[in-house]
């Protein structure tokens, strides 16, 4: 069975979200895999631990991987809204962790219901930090294949952006040039 295989089923097992995000960017994993399998192997083994751990069914044990999941999607986030949505999502987990020792205090009907709130909350939390995780690895290796490419041209910036010359002669935009401005400009 080919990698990519591999993880989408580990996809379907943590959640819809990470089953959709592993859709969406069906392409560019399948690309992943064959230019870097070892990073791509990475990512596998992340889902893996996840879905491990919810075949487990201890709570703890699932809180404490989704943690670290999380505080890595923190470490490796390209911006600061997945850096936030990380941070928030540690918050949620502790708020778990902290309640998980509450559920053998309670009597048996409301310790059943309260667990699969728990579970469900940790579900959802697992599809939507493992999404996040695939998106943030498919925007690595995006980057990093830019970066490895031929030579992009980067945005223009200071004079050359308003069409004056590199070198800092004048130039178009420097109210200098010879041509006349163009109307509404």
């Amino acid at each position: 069975m080919s990698i990519y295989r591999t993880l989408l089923k580990l996809a379907r097992k943590v959640g819809p979200a990470a089953l959709m995000a592993a859709v969406r960017y069906g392409p560019e994993l399948r690309r992943m895999v064959k230019d870097n399998p070892e990073a791509f192997a990475g990512l596998t083994r992340r889902f893996s631990k996840v879905t491990g751990a919810k075949e487990s069914g201890s709570l703890q044990q699932r809180v404490n991987v989704l943690r670290e999941q999380a505080t890595y999607l923190y470490a490796s986030a390209n911006t600061a809204d997945v850096a936030q949505q990380a941070a928030a999502w540690r918050t949620e987990l502790e708020a778990i962790e902290k309640a998980v020792p509450v559920l053998d205090a309670m009597s048996r009907k409301r310790r059943i219901a309260e667990r699969r709130e728990l579970v469900g909350r940790i579900d959802r939390l697992s599809s939507q930090i493992l999404a996040a995780s695939l998106i943030d690895t498919v925007e690595d290796a995006e980057i990093v294949g830019e970066s490895d490419g031929a030579e992009t041209e980067g945005p223009r910036t200071g004079s050359d952006a308003a069409g004056g010359r590199s070198d800092g002669g004048p130039g178009r935009g420097d109210g200098e040039s010879g041509a006349p401005a163009e109307p509404g400009a």
